[in-house]
């Protein structure tokens, strides 16, 4: 007799974590905003700009299709990758905008003022339209995509650390 497990029908994804979890954990919200105090201009940014409909920064789980986590802001070197299944809707954005309002609002007024010099030639978009774009699952002309939801279960997992930024 065969046994039908319904979360082999539902789209999964991958998630890095730097500790390994077990089958049938729940990832969920942190409470904590990916960027923190490192970048908090661009979180606030964001969060001025985020629809009422989509979920909040500190509170979803980070998911990719791909294994591949170099562009995601991850302050771990290397990490177990978990295959997650979401419960619930799934939003999906394309983190490279976040590159840009990085750049345009970071902390060194040098590579502030490059980057605001270089805003006209690459995109002409003020710092909420990128966060709206964001927002809006746009894709820039060089995407890279991140899957959230407010929850992921844990359906399989490797056993090996893997590089974040191989």
């Amino acid at each position: 007799m065969l046994h039908w497990d319904p979360r082999k029908m539902v789209k999964s994804y991958n998630r890095i974590a730097e500790q390994r979890n077990s089958e049938g954990h729940i990832f969920g919200a942190t409470g904590v905003f990916p960027l923190g105090a490192m970048a908090a201009e661009v979180e606030d940014c964001l969060e001025r700009n985020r629809p009422a409909l989509c979920l909040r920064r500190d509170s979803c789980v980070y998911m990719r299709e791909d294994r591949d986590f170099s562009r995601m802001g991850l302050t771990y070197r290397e990490g177990y990758v978990h295959q997650v299944v979401p419960k619930g809707p799934v939003e999906q954005r394309d983190v490279t905008w976040i590159g840009y309002l990085q750049l345009l609002l970071n902390r060194n007024p040098r590579i502030r003022a490059v980057s605001a010099q270089q805003r006209m030639s690459r995109h002409g978009l003020t710092n909420d339209e990128l966060a709206q774009r964001y927002w809006a699952g746009i894709y820039s002309s060089t995407p890279s995509i991140e899957h959230v939801a407010a929850q992921a279960e844990v359906v399989q997992v490797d056993c090996f650390l893997s590089l974040v930024n191989p």
